[in-house]
C-alpha cells in the first residue's frame, strides 16, 4: 500500500489525535519548550504520523506534522521529523499493540530516570494500570539513539510495562490508541510524584505479586463498563 491509498478520513483522524495529545501533554506539564514526541500509526497501514523536530508541542499544527514509514523514511511533510524517530518507529514495528507512542520529560518521573531507578510499585494505581514497577531501560546512551542494541533494550522494558524510563532523559509510554497512551503518560507522572513523597517520608512497602495479580484481575473483570 502506498500513501496515496491511505483512507483520508483515517489520516485526518490520526493527525487530529496527535495534535490533541500534543497540546494535552503541554497543558498537563509533561513537556516543556520543544521537548517531547508523539507518534501514532495510521490504522491498517505501515505509516506513522509524528511530530516535527524542534517545535513547541502547544504550537504544532496539522500542516507541520510528518508522515514516515516503519523504517523512519519521510513520505510526506516538508519538515524534519523528531530526532527520536528511530526509537518511535522501532517500537511501532516491534510491539503490535503500540499504536500510539509518547515520549515526555515529565518532571517527577524523570527524577527516577536521572537516578537510573525503577519507580517502585507502592501505589494501587500503578499496580492496577501497569502491573508492577516502571522499569529503567538497561541499555541506553543518548537522545536520538540509533543503536539497535539500545532500541531493543527499550522494547524489552516496554514488554514488561507500557511505560519505561530512559536513563538521564525521560519517559516513554505507549497505548493501543492515543487516549490510552496519553492516560499512561499522565498516570506515570502522578505515581512518580506520590512515590517521591512516600520515599522521603518513610519506607513504603511494594505490592506483592499476589496483590498485583488481584488488582489486574479486578481491572479485567470488575472495573469499567462492559457490553451486555
Amino acid at each position: 500500500m502506498g500513501l496515496l491509498d491511505v483512507n483520508s478520513k483515517l489520516l485526518d483522524r490520526t493527525m487530529n489525535e496527535v495534535l490533541h495529545v500534543s497540546k494535552a501533554l503541554f497543558e498537563e506539564g509533561l513537556v516543556k519548550s520543544t521537548f517531547g514526541v508523539i507518534s501514532e500509526r495510521i490504522p491498517t497501514t505501515d505509516y506513522i504520523v509524528i511530530t516535527p523536530s524542534g517545535f513547541k508541542k502547544e504550537k504544532v499544527s496539522k500542516e507541520n506534522l510528518i508522515i514516515v514509514d516503519l523504517d523512519g523514511k519521510v513520505v510526506c511533510g516538508n519538515l524534519r521529523p523528531s530526532s527520536e524517530t528511530p526509537m518511535h518507529v522501532f517500537i511501532h514495528k516491534n510491539i503490535r499493540e503500540a499504536n500510539c507512542v509518547i515520549h515526555t520529560h515529565s518532571p517527577m518521573a524523570t527524577v527516577f530516570a536521572i537516578l537510573r531507578r525503577d519507580i517502585p510499585c507502592i501505589a494501587s494505581e500503578q499496580a492496577f494500570t501497569f502491573g508492577g514497577r516502571i522499569p529503567i531501560v538497561k541499555k541506553y546512551s543518548y537522545p536520538g539513539t540509533t543503536n539497535t542494541e539500545e532500541l531493543e533494550s527499550i522494547v524489552e522494558a516496554l514488554r514488561v510495562s507500557r511505560a519505561a524510563l530512559l536513563p538521564r532523559h525521560g519517559v516513554i509510554v505507549y497505548g493501543e490508541n492515543a487516549e490510552e497512551a496519553l492516560d499512561n503518560a499522565i498516570i506515570v507522572e502522578d505515581i512518580a510524584t506520590s512515590a517521591i513523597f512516600a520515599l522521603l517520608l518513610g519506607q513504603p512497602l511494594e505490592f506483592t505479586e499476589e496483590e498485583i495479580n488481584y488488582l489486574q484481575e479486578f481491572r479485567k473483570k470488575r472495573y469499567g463498563q462492559k457490553k451486555i
